[in-house]
């Protein structure tokens, strides 16, 4: 099966796809942290803050990651204008694969 690409749609799509990778990256997440850092002095609660920033921060960093190979794929899509559904959907489930 062929899908028929509407080549500005997909640059609009993958335009907005990478501008949410953009906002992630600009994200704060030690600040939060930080304030609750010292929180609960004489408990555990620093160590399992310093853990919550790092797990929150691989996250994001994965997400936005993903979304920038989204990008990347429609663009290359987009560039095409006519792509193979399979080979899209294969080029989207690359990304799933373990690194």
């Amino acid at each position: 099966m062929t899908l028929q690409v509407d080549p500005h749609a997909l640059r609009a799509f993958a335009s907005s796809v990478s501008g949410a990778a953009d906002a992630i990256g600009e994200w704060d997440t030690s600040t939060p942290y930080a304030h609750s850092h010292a929180a609960l002095p004489g408990t555990g609660f620093s160590e399992a803050s310093t853990r919550g920033h790092l797990a929150t921060a691989q996250a994001l960093a994965n997400i936005r990651q993903r979304l920038l190979e989204v990008t990347d794929i429609s663009n290359g899509a987009a560039d095409d204008y006519e792509i193979a559904e399979a080979d899209f959907v294969a080029a989207l489930t690359a990304m799933d694969l373990p690194r």
